[in-house]
């Protein structure tokens, strides 16, 4: 059997399984949530994912058949309604709308509370894991809800009368279905465009969702650091139409009158975003005066405007070795040339970039060698060392078991105000130098933003990967996107998480597998999917290729770090 045809059988026995459960449910049940579903990438080739059209009511069914009905149509691929529906009555069907946010949950079980001849209730209880908003941007909403829900008679039949807002979804359908895309709006000074995370379902409405998601305006959490030159809501025709690989974006409202940089900026925005969905090859945007034209076509490549895009990493994964102090590239070696002997035998920690290392010594002293000469800054339990994008330091320590960062640039060493936090255990930059991410004592992982204006600060943090148990270390693979070392469901491993706070891969069980060993350190490649290395307590060191498998390298190595 193949990989392919052995995955879609897996599923589709899945599917089918939860739905004879359904069908099947006593007075007080337990739902299957399906979690353990394939991923979407993992389902089956070039995106063909398994469907499943869940059945209607039938005749003459239960209350309790009918919210499980309900339940089940829920899930179907692709996402259709018309089922869930049905299990509703006439009223309540005119009103409910299914795009109006997502309940993603697990365990669900029902109870019969009162019945009456003409009056069911029935208390419908799920551990919740998360919440989508209309545009599918995560909220993390853990614990048990309860909701009573009314079934009436409609025509002789039992339906649902007062059903939530949205879809219910399983956590299984959630990671098998939707996946994690960028919507791009631009940062303050309309410079870069600036990546806000948001979850949707694949399919042949991808395009719509994105830009749907685009012209809504970024959410609270990065309105303050971005700005959008896209035409709100209220001016988008929402539909956006893909045929023969060119995706039509309508505005009602006059395009080709706007500042020319405001076009470019605009176009980069809605190019950029649909450049994530597969068939999608050029752009059209057609406001209510004619098409934008940029580079003498109304066809824009999804490749034009690539000058916008946030960074990608730009990571230089560095070590001390029994060869010295070595940058790592594609899983090879390369040695930093002109250090002082005694500096690389007492080396703890290294950051490289090229002109420049910075290395913690053994008496706790940063000494940051550059071509003009030797700077030293001292540091009280360091937590993290990182070069950005504009060659300046950070250096991040916890004096008193608080975090305190500094920034070390040509003229001066500056201290950065931070918030209070204590307990710090390892400190990363984003790419860009805007977003910041830490791993505490305490068993949480927090991200937030740096500000530059008037001078570096860093903002409040919010919980990220909250399903990564006992965290020690984070480091950033792009400016959405970090791992981090912890436990899971395979044990102690690196996870990927996206810095919405929505699950990571610790819970699915798909992050690539290392042996059983005990990582001490963990550093990034460099590109829009870096690569990854780790160190474990026996000096060895590890490789993650993009793509690949865990496997080492046979180097003795220490004070791994991404550096940059």
């Amino acid at each position: 059997m193949s990989r392919r045809t052995g995955a879609r059988s897996r599923v589709l026995r899945r599917l089918a399984s939860v739905a004879l459960a359904l069908t099947l449910l006593p007075a007080c049940a337990g739902l299957p949530t399906a979690t353990d579903v394939q991923k979407a990438s993992d389902a089956a080739d070039e995106g063909d994912l398994i469907t499943y059209q869940p059945a209607p009511p039938a005749p003459g069914a239960e209350p309790l058949e009918i919210v499980a009905g309900y339940l089940d149509a829920m899930l179907a691929y692709p996402v259709s309604s018309a089922t869930a529906s049905a299990y509703l009555s006439r009223g309540a069907a005119a009103d409910w709308a299914a795009g109006d946010g997502v309940q993603i949950y697990r365990t669900p079980s029902l109870q019969v509370r009162e019945v009456s001849a003409e009056l069911t209730l029935v208390d419908l209880t799920v551990d919740q894991t998360g919440t989508l908003d209309r545009t599918g941007h995560f909220q993390e909403s853990a614990g048990p809800v309860t909701t009573t829900l009314e079934l009436v008679r409609d025509g002789g039949e039992w339906r649902i009368d007062n059903p939530p807002p949205g879809l219910a979804i399983s956590r299984g359908y959630f990671e098998t279905y939707f996946q994690a895309f960028d919507v791009l709006q631009f940062d303050q000074a309309g410079d870069a465009l600036v990546a806000d995370p948001v979850h949707l379902q694949v399919g042949e409405r991808l395009a719509t969702s994105l830009t749907a998601a685009l012209v809504a305006g970024a959410p609270a959490r990065v309105a303050a650091e971005s700005r959008t030159y896209v035409p709100p809501a209220s001016d988008w025709n929402p539909a956006v139409t893909v045929s023969d690989g060119r995706a039509t974006v309508q505005f009602d409202t006059s395009l080709t009158t706007l500042d020319v940089e405001v076009r470019r900026r605009l176009s980069a925005q809605v190019v950029r975003t649909l450049a994530q969905v597969p068939e999608v090859e050029v752009v059209r945007i057609v406001g209510s005066d004619g098409p934008l034209v940029a580079g003498g076509t109304a066809d824009q490549p999804v490749t034009a405007w690539a000058r916008f895009d946030p960074p990608s990493a730009t990571s230089q994964a560095a070590a001390v070795t029994d060869r010295g102090i070595v940058t790592l590239t594609g899983g090879a070696t390369s040695t930093v040339a002109g250090l002082p002997e005694a500096l690389v035998a007492s080396a703890q920690l290294v950051a490289a970039r090229p002109g420049a290392t910075a290395v913690l010594d053994a008496d706790g002293v940063v000494r940051v060698l550059v071509d003009s000469g030797e700077r030293v800054v001292p540091a009280e339990q360091l937590v993290g060392l990182a070069w950005d994008a504009t060659d300046r330091l950070w250096i991040a320590d916890r004096p008193g078991g608080q975090l305190r960062v500094r920034l070390v640039t040509d003229a001066a060493v500056l201290d950065v105000p931070v918030p209070d936090l204590a307990g710090v255990t390892s400190f990363a930059l984003d790419p860009s130098g805007t977003r910041y991410a830490v791993t505490r004592e305490a068993g949480d992982v927090l991200a937030g933003v740096v500000d530059e204006v008037p001078t570096p600060a860093l903002r409040a943090p919010t919980r990220v990967a909250p399903d990564v148990a006992s965290p020690a270390e984070v480091v950033w693979l792009r400016d959405t996107r970090i791992a981090v070392v912890g436990d899971g469901e395979t044990g102690r491993q690196v996870y990927r998480a996206s810095i919405d706070g929505s699950p990571s891969d610790a819970s699915a069980g798909t992050a690539p597998r290392l042996p059983n060993v005990a990582i001490t350190a963990v550093a990034t490649g460099a590109g829009q999917d870096p690569d990854l290395y780790v160190t474990d307590d026996r000096s060895r060191l590890w490789y993650l290729p993009s793509g690949g498998a865990w496997r080492l390298l046979g180097i003795s190595a220490r004070g791994l770090s991404s550096g940059r």
